[in-house]
């Protein structure tokens, strides 16, 4: 070094170099300032002309300016240090004394010049050190910076003071001052000394007894005196890492590792290191295998991945680490060990059984649950057993219900609460086909109330919550299906494949029940690359259903772009038709349906080849009806409107939808009854459909053939749009804006904006052109000064109650 480091400067501010005789002891390793410290004092020394002698000196050539300076104690052979301490015996001996730690024969000297002189015990850095440091060079360091630092350079002054000196201080800067003076250091070391520190930087609490290395007793002490050993800094352990070979190292590795397993002392962390390092030995293996057992999905996959490498596994452990691997979303790697399985014709069935559930599961977060149902047809009942509940479920969601009745038949063995409740779930979709849609949640709500069991946590196609909240949602209970939901995703399971799930279907239910920003409320977490096709079809398709609801046609059509390549991908079954409904809307109101049309095909033949459940198909009918009014089409709105005329019979939701579907077609026929309307719109709201509920008034409204009648459906309408406050904002708030800046034209548009109807809509109430009225809403929006379309909404519907009061 070209300076002197101002720590260092700081350090010898403390020293009395004058001191008659000097009389000054140092210890500390080699990560401390020791050596620093001990080179500047020599470098003062001699610039003050003193006579500096190593252990070398003898009483006969003392002068008095000559000094005895040993740089470290430890380094001397005995003859050495025997000569060196016989001369500390003489009084008024001036002496600077180092050592990288406290020998037992230096315990008299270091007591001695504790009491003549200065005694110094220098340790590595740590963070408040390093502030210092850095401060002396003119950097300042954040905690959090300091702490990092400490970390990478395990608190080796030499290796911070070369990294904070440079007047450039950037992170790449950093790292290769880091690991250019790690190099040299570890270059300046014996191959004994480098050898033992890297088996430390692998074996945690290595003892010298493990090492049997032979040779002068005193190596180890000389490796833990560098301030290298147990090094965990990436900077050291990459200076100190080399090839294993099939040299002494290797064997002394092996021996260490012997041992622990013999002990039952091998922790896993030093078995992975191990592994990283190069040794493959069986004990590691086996290690691998048994700590998989017992840990997370996420470390047993990696362990499971490494154990294969050394010993071929068996066909349990295969599946195990198919599920973990699962879990964590390594789809590429379940399938490839379940495939194993399923092509091994010696394979035993309840093995197959395993392999075709976990397979299924994959197929299903694809957005392939009829190939996972394939795979149980393929399966069949007899080999199924205990994961027939399992295939039941996809069976039924495919539509295949004979295999389902087969599958449901063939279970057998003692029932427990996980397989139990598995086959309430199954049997309740069963039931959701022919029976009462009550009778059928209840059935699948019990599958909830079971408390969980190992089998719980094994990778399936989809969450009993996930399905039992579908279901819930196709009959317009939105608010319990949030809670199924809420109840069965703990706040600190992140790790699950089901949780994202879960949060997306939590906002699907949000927004069916009328929330304007349900996508707000997913955790970002949730949001991620990893998500499955499913569950990405699901989240964009929900982008859209805020689109079409609460945005303008451009929203709308930047979200379908979005998610309309997500349909080549799609395939149709009874759980996954919210989405494609919600992008059947969004295509008719884009006149884009080309991407979408043969989907509804499919999911009518669907629903056609079960008898039109009513649980399942109103709710596909209303999107009908909807498609058809968006369409202008009254006559495709027609068979729609006569299924769930059909359900209603038996299913109270299915004739509230039905009342309405027949109310909105006299409507576009021309015929506007106040009093029906009033009734259709409000038993809408009451089964969960309030948005449609204020369109229905809305709509009705604007073609009543009288005044006082168009004013009271849309106060009806406004009641269901504005009685809930966004959040963020009051009633006192709204209520408190000034008089309206608006004109008598704009507050009519305000209205319908409001009420969530298309440029095109209110442009063709209104006889004027889509264009027009985009130029008077962008106008509006200056006026009341809203940056977004939310915040239009609720400056407008404000407006929109004072006018009415």
């Amino acid at each position: 070094m070209n300076s002197e480091s101002p720590y260092i400067r700081d350090l010898l501010s403390t020293i009395d170099l004058e001191a008659e005789p000097l009389r000054l002891f140092v210890t500390g390793s080699g990560a401390s300032a020791r050596p620093q410290l001990v080179a500047a004092v020599h470098r003062r020394l001699i610039g003050r002309e003193a006579v500096v002698v190593t252990a070398d000196f003898t009483g006969d050539d003392r002068g008095p300016d000559t000094v005895l300076l040993i740089d470290n104690a430890l380094d001397l052979d005995a003859a050495e240090l025997a000569k060196v301490l016989e001369t500390l015996r003489r009084p008024n001996i001036s002496a600077v004394v180092a050592t990288d730690m406290v020998d037992p024969r230096l315990a008299d000297t270091a007591a001695d010049f504790s009491a003549s002189g200065a005694v110094l015990h220098l340790d590595r850095l740590r963070c408040s050190d390093i502030q210092a440091l850095a401060n002396g060079y003119g950097h300042s360091l954040a905690p959090d910076e300091a702490s990092d630092l400490e970390f990478l350079s395990g608190g080796h002054f030499g290796a911070l003071d070369a990294a904070l000196r440079s007047p450039v201080r950037g992170r790449q800067t950093v790292d290769d001052a880091l690991r250019g003076y790690f190099a040299r250091t570890v270059g300046a070391l014996d191959a004994r000394q480098r050898e033992i520190l890297h088996i430390s930087s692998i074996v945690h609490n290595l003892a010298p007894d493990e090492l049997e290395l032979g040779g002068p007793s005193d190596a180890f002490d000389r490796a833990l005196g560098t301030g290298l050993f147990a090094a965990q800094s990436p900077a050291i352990v990459e200076s100190l890492a080399h090839p294993l070979g099939v040299g002494s190292e290797r064997a002394t590795l092996d021996r260490i590792l012997d041992r622990r397993i013999d002990a039952g002392v091998l922790d896993i962390d030093t078995a992975v290191r191990l592994f990283d390092a190069g040794v493959r030995h069986p004990g590691i293996a086996h290690h691998f295998y048994e700590h998989a057992k017992r840990a997370t999905s996420a470390t047993a996959a990696d362990l499971y991945q490494r154990a294969a490498v050394i010993e071929s596994p068996s066909a349990e452990t295969m599946l195990h680490h198919a599920e973990c691997a699962a879990s964590r979303g390594d789809l590429d790697t379940a399938v490839s060990l379940t495939d194993s399985i399923l092509g091994d014709q010696s394979a035993q069935d309840a093995d197959l059984a395993v392999a075709v559930r976990i397979s299924a599961a994959v197929s299903a977060v694809c957005g392939q649950i009829a190939s996972g149902a394939e795979l149980y047809a393929w399966l069949g009942p007899a080999r199924a057993d205990a994961e027939s509940a399992f295939g039941a479920i996809l069976l039924v969601a495919s539509g295949r219900i004979d295999d389902a009745t087969a599958m449901l038949a063939g279970t057998s063995g003692a029932p427990s609460p996980g397989s139990t409740g598995t086959g309430l779930l199954a049997r309740g979709l069963m039931q959701s086909l022919t029976g009462p849609p009550p009778l059928a949640l209840n059935t699948m709500s019990r599958a909830l109330t079971l408390p969980r069991s190992p089998g719980a946590s094994r990778f399936q196609a989809d969450s009993p919550a996930a399905i039992v909240a579908t279901a819930l949602m196709h009959t317009g209970a939105h608010d319990r299906a949030r809670d199924v939901l809420a109840k069965a995703t703990p706040a600190h399971d992140t790790s699950s494949h089901l949780w994202a799930r879960h949060q997306i279907l939590a906002a699907w239910a949000a927004l069916l029940a009328g929330s304007e920003n349900p996508v707000a409320d997913i955790p970002e977490s949730a949001l991620t690359d990893s998500l499955g096709q499913r569950d990405t079809l699901f989240l964009l398709a929900l982008e859209v259903g805020v689109a079409r609801r609460f945005g303008d046609l451009e929203d709308v059509r930047r979200t379908w772009s979005r998610a309309s390549g997500t349909l080549f991908e799609c395939s149709v079954n009874l759980l996954d038709l919210l989405p494609i409904c919600e992008l059947w809307l969004a295509a008719v109101r884009l006149g884009d349906t080309e991407h979408v049309d043969h989907l509804i095909d499919e999911a009518q033949d669907l629903l056609r080849l079960l008898g039109d459940p009513p649980l399942w198909s109103s709710l596909f009918h209303w999107y009908g009806v909807q498609a058809a009014i968006l369409g202008q089409s009254p006559a495709d709105l027609l068979p729609h409107a006569r299924a769930l005329a059909e359900s209603a019979k038996i299913h109270s939701y299915s004739a509230g939808l039905a009342e309405a579907g027949r109310q909105w077609l006299l409507v576009l026929q021309g015929t506007v009854s106040g009093d029906e309307i009033e009734t259709a719109a409000r038993t809408l709201n009451r089964i969960g459909h309030s948005w449609d509920a204020a369109r229905l008034a809305g709509e009705a409204a604007l073609r009543a053939p009288d005044t006082k009648s168009a004013t009271t459906l849309l106060q009806l309408a406004r009641s269901f749009r504005v009685n809930t406050p966004e959040p963020g904002s009051s009633r006192e708030d709204a209520n408190a804006l000034p008089d309206s800046p608006l004109t008598e034209r704009e507050h009519q548009i305000s209205e319908l904006v409001v009420l969530g109807l298309t440029y095109r809509e209110i442009g063709e109430r209104l006889y004027i052109s889509a264009k027009t009225v985009e130029h008077h809403v962008a106008r509006i929006k200056r006026k009341v000064g809203a940056q977004s379309r939310s915040e239009l909404l609720v400056v407008l519907r404000s407006l929109t109650t004072q006018n009415r009061n």
